[in-house]
């Protein structure tokens, strides 16, 4: 058994744990990054 509160605020912290709930998660909406260009100075 579980308390109704804890139940809906894990249910919260899921939602917002997840790309689909939570948009600015969702890799595909965000900006692209650029890659590290790393050189070797030998």
């Amino acid at each position: 058994m579980y308390r109704r509160e804890s139940l809906n605020a894990w249910i919260c912290e899921q939602e917002q744990a997840d790309s689909r709930s939570n948009t600015s998660l969702n890799p595909l909406i965000a900006a692209p990054q650029h890659r590290f260009s790393h050189t070797c100075n030998a």
